[in-house]
């Protein structure tokens, strides 16, 4: 009976031991952001104080108006030896909530992901940077968000015909020359 009341005690001990350290990690994501497409391109980004194993899930909602292609980057960059700060994905997410995933590019001292699509509709949208904080320093990532405008076929349209006048009146002029 001697042996299980010392079990049961340094089992006790044991979890008590480990309780504050489970208890430490916790979830510090921000507020969900609106991004607003100033010329077509905006900034974002979060800066953390620091704390080993706490999470994040950071949404960034932003809207098209048109058929647009789109192209991010978020890099996270740990200025200590150490790896302080994991990014784990991105992701682009519509309003059915169908989602495209990012591509991760350098993992380590210097975290990078890109993602890039063309011929989104016009819709509401938002990025999804899911990461881990792996150091009690200071730690941020930061990104860029560009959504540019995809050329309605009628402005393809007003190409060619400029150029076949310009190829027309260079052809006219030239033939004019000749003679």
């Amino acid at each position: 009976m001697k042996k299980i009341h010392s079990m049961l005690a340094v089992l006790t001990l044991a979890g008590a031991t480990l309780a504050p350290v489970a208890a430490q990690a916790a979830d510090v994501s921000q507020a969900a952001q609106t991004i607003t497409l100033t010329a077509g391109t905006n900034y974002f980004g979060h800066s953390f104080a620091g704390g080993i194993g706490d999470t994040f899930s950071d949404r960034y909602n932003f809207t098209t108006s048109s058929f647009s292609n789109l192209g991010s980057l978020v890099s996270a960059f740990s200025p200590t030896m150490l790896d302080d700060i994991k990014i784990s994905g991105l992701w682009l997410y519509n309003s059915a909530n169908m989602s495209l995933g990012g591509t991760q590019v350098l993992d380590g001292q210097v975290d990078l992901w890109t993602l890039a699509t063309s011929h989104l509709a016009a819709d509401s949208y938002y990025l999804l940077v899911k990461g881990e904080l792996l150091s009690a320093s200071p730690s941020s990532y930061a990104g860029t968000l560009t959504v540019t405008p995809v050329p309605e076929p009628e402005t393809y349209g007003m190409l060619l015909a400029g150029l076949g006048l310009v190829g027309y009146l260079a052809r006219r002029r030239g033939a004019i020359k000749a003679a």
